[in-house]
């Protein structure tokens, strides 16, 4: 209960207030005839005109499509997840895991099917069965019923409508533009303001794109409201050193996607864009370039599917264009310092040179009021080598509220040092310092303490820092990661956690090998921790989050034991080598 109540005085009064009207507007929506549903919602009216638009791309036939009488089975694959639905298709099914069946109703398989034919001057054959489908969604999904009428579903699917409509005008039938108009007003009545985030600049990128695309004056006030509300939304999301405030690299690259496509937009029919936007896509856009990892990827921190986003140099590529057509220089890549410190994300870069990079993280974890992406991972860090994970956490493979989502925005996920007290039973009951529960929800939340990082004056590369996550039972963590002389395959790590306990406590230090990483990686591992009693070395098979419903096998060393009350200091000293392993076992002393 105490967890819950702290959830909830984060979240705050007023938006638990629009949440609750959010909610209790779907649930009535669902019970109201379709039409009087669209009438609430202001969509009843006459359309606004289609604007025949210049576009940056030369229109192209449409795909000529079979009957539908020629249509016997589709298939789709979400999330690594192929299924074959027979036509008629279902577009709402309990028995499909509800994050697939988001992903049908966004109309994403359809915009690369667009992307595809611009690229290659062809249709992919499944494009056949385009009109039939955006036809029968219509037809299937009357207003405020099912998944289609989220208004995050709503946000993706009117946009890529709006793609596929703009460079195919023979898509662009009455009927068609009757029912996009009508998802725009829907999605203007049902905002996701109480949830903010990224669901939030969806709604709002949508609505901005989507008015700008029909004219009058209906359509104008949405584009002018959707873009009012986004500019004071952008100032409070993007952080001062150009991070998104949901802290997860695939979110920060989905959002500078959405800006960026509207900034395209903005291009191509106003021909100007506000200096807002233009700093909001700069700033993010930096940030993209320095936490940018030699293997092309990012910071696997808070969730981080691989797969929620486009890739990271597509999402650069993607971003930079309009910057390139106002100044020649504003897309030349930034450099990235031997340490790089992103203080409001709350991550630190260690690049020494040769390839090798650490990732430390001491920070904010995430909104307040805002924790559906957050994991318990404050002082976890990450090593990669020529962009080879070395040691990483597990990632996001799933969401939802199995084992397997706790697992993942557990502290044992990730590389950390986790405190736990002895429960009146025996068993041992772990402190979380983001206090994860349920799929999306968190009530305490560590704030970081104490953070520093730099150079020795011996050429020593440090980050470190602590947190308040363990205030509520008198205890502290400190936590410093070193790397030194680097060299082309080897390179030296020295992790230092000083926890001071009021009381006797239990720990366990976690060390998670990457995917293909042998055990030997970590056998010169050397642990030392003289107070630690009932010292252990174990060693256990996890997995590393390749992408939704993707875990590849892998192997985790943990050190645990316990420790009397007072101040205590646990070293962990290790030299990589990446090709002759110096020793048979790891070795633990104290």
């Amino acid at each position: 209960m105490s967890r819950l109540l702290r959830t909830l005085a984060d979240i705050g009064p007023t938006r638990l207030q629009r949440r609750f009207r959010y909610e209790l507007r779907q649930r009535l929506d669902r019970r109201l005839p379709p039409a009087l549903a669209l009438a609430f919602a202001s969509a009843t009216g006459a359309m606004p005109s289609w604007r025949a638009l210049a576009t940056e791309i030369a229109a192209i036939d449409a795909p000529p499509g079979p009957t539908v009488v020629g249509l016997v089975a589709i298939t789709f694959k979400f999330l690594n997840d192929e299924r074959c639905l027979p036509w008629p298709i279902r577009w709402n099914d309990p028995s499909w895991p509800r994050l697939w069946q988001f992903n049908l109703h966004y109309f994403d398989w359809a915009r690369q099917w667009l992307e595809q034919a611009i690229r290659q001057g062809a249709w992919p054959e499944e494009a056949n069965a385009l009109e039939p489908l955006i036809d029968h969604w219509i037809a299937a999904n009357p207003a405020g019923r099912g998944d289609g009428w989220h208004s995050y579903t709503l946000s993706l699917r009117t946009r890529n409508w709006i793609a596929l409509f703009r460079a195919c005008p023979a898509l662009a039938t009455p009927d068609r533009l009757k029912s996009l108009w009508q998802q725009l007003c829907w999605l203007q009545a049902h905002p996701e303001h109480c949830h903010g985030g990224n669901h939030w600049l969806e709604n709002l990128t949508a609505l901005a794109v989507g008015g700008l695309q029909f004219g009058g004056p209906q359509a104008s006030r949405m584009y002018r409201r959707a873009m009012r509300l986004l500019q004071r939304e952008l100032m409070q999301q993007v952080l001062g050193d150009g991070g998104h405030e949901e802290r997860s690299a695939s979110y920060h690259l989905l959002m500078l996607v959405r800006l960026a496509e509207l900034a395209h937009a903005l291009q191509a029919t106003t021909r100007a864009q506000p200096p807002w936007l233009v700093e909001a896509i700069e700033a993010m856009t930096k940030w993209v370039k320095l936490v940018r990892l030699d293997s092309g990827e990012a910071p696997r921190f808070n969730d981080s599917a691989a797969d929620t986003a486009p890739p990271l140099d597509a999402v650069l590529a993607f971003a930079t264009a309009p910057q390139q057509q106002r100044s020649a220089s504003a897309g030349d890549p930034l450099s990235q310092e031997a340490i790089s410190d992103l203080p409001d994300t709350g991550w630190t870069f260690l690049r020494p040179g040769h390839g090798w990079e650490l990732v430390f993280k001491c920070g904010v974890p995430c909104p307040k009021h805002l924790p559906p992406h957050v994991h318990s991972d404050q002082l976890s860090f990450e090593l990669c080598h020529q962009g080879r994970w070395l040691l990483s956490e597990a990632g996001t493979s799933v969401y939802g509220n199995g084992p397997e989502r706790v697992y993942e925005r557990s502290g044992a996920s990730h590389n950390v040092l986790q405190l736990g007290v002895e429960t009146p039973s025996g068993a041992v009951r772990w402190i979380e310092p983001i206090d994860v529960w349920g799929g999306f929800r968190a009530g305490r939340k560590a704030q970081p303490r104490e953070r520093a990082c730099g150079k020795s004056n011996g050429g020593v590369y440090f980050a470190a820092g602590s947190h308040s996550g363990f205030d509520h039972i008198g205890a502290s963590h400190h936590r410093r990661v070193t790397l030194s002389d680097p060299q082309a395959s080897k390179i030296s790590l020295h992790l230092v956690d000083t926890v001071i306990a009021p009381i006797p406590l239990h720990v366990r230090q976690w060390w998670h090998l990457g995917p293909e990483v042998r055990q030997e990686l970590l056998e010169p591992l050397l642990f030392d921790a003289p107070s630690l009693a009932g010292a252990q070395t174990s060693w256990h098979t996890t997995w590393f989050a390749k992408g939704f419903g993707q875990r590849l096998p892998r192997q985790s060393l943990c050190f645990s034991g316990s420790l009397p009350a007072g101040k205590h200091q646990l070293s962990s000293s290790v030299s990589f080598s990446l090709h002759q392993p110096t020793s048979k076992a790891c070795r633990a002393s104290g």
